[in-house]
């Protein structure tokens, strides 16, 4: 603790690295629980409401997480990662779970039937890709792991590239099909949503990617 005028500036020294992988874990889990959220929501498409809400108490859980680490930045002199790294990676994450939660919530203000196959499809292309998050980040914690990032990150940029191709299915098939105009409009968003689910995890992955490049 010092103090610099009428300020006084608490900094953490150590465990402050552990907490910072810590709060990585807990936001790639975070993650994980959303995309397993949505694709239950769209796989048992019952109870939508308390689905969805669920959906929304965990979106509100991630930018708790970006907070406190934001917070952990503030206070802390020692930091594992590039500070810059330390917030894409941590609004990249977030941003993954508020993209799961405006999917969720918009087939709810839509008042969407039933999900479609190819919807279906990229929710468990959603549930894919934050799994390999959730594995990838504990072998942020020590160099000798960075292999198995980047592996991780391969599969990621994999899920993506066939998220982009689940898009364009969708989107030429309801055309296609000549649905009225309301259908139309409100599926080609959802599918915009599903697919931009997927670019925020390649905006991890490439975050992950720097940090490896950056730290290896």
């Amino acid at each position: 603790m010092f103090t610099v005028g009428a300020i006084t500036v608490k900094f953490q020294f150590l465990p402050a690295e552990t907490k910072f992988y810590e709060w990585f874990e807990k936001a790639s889990a975070n993650v994980l629980e959303a995309a397993e959220a949505l694709q239950d929501l769209f796989d048992h498409y019952e109870r939508v409401e308390s689905k969805v809400a669920r959906i929304t108490e965990l979106e509100h859980r991630g930018d708790f997480i970006v907070h406190e680490v934001m917070n952990l930045l503030m206070h802390t002199l020692i930091i594992p990662l590039d500070s810059e790294d330390v917030e894409r990676l941590i609004s990249a994450l977030d941003d993954t779970v508020d993209k799961i939660e405006a999917t969720a919530v918009r087939m709810l203000i839509f008042r969407i039937e039933a999900p479609t196959e190819t919807a279906r499809q990229m929710a468990h292309l959603i549930r894919s890709g934050a799994s390999e998050l959730q594995m990838a980040m504990p072998n942020l914690r020590e160099k000798k792991n960075f292999r198995l990032v980047t592996e991780h990150i391969k599969e990621i940029n994999t899920i993506e590239n066939n998220g982009d191709l689940l898009l364009r299915e969708a989107l030429v098939d309801i055309v296609n099909h000549k649905d009225d105009l309301f259908n139309l409009i409100r599926w080609k968003e959802i599918y915009e949503m599903l697919e931009e689910t997927t670019d925020r995890m390649e905006d991890v992955a490439d975050v992950l990617q720097r940090v490896v490049i950056k730290n290896g």
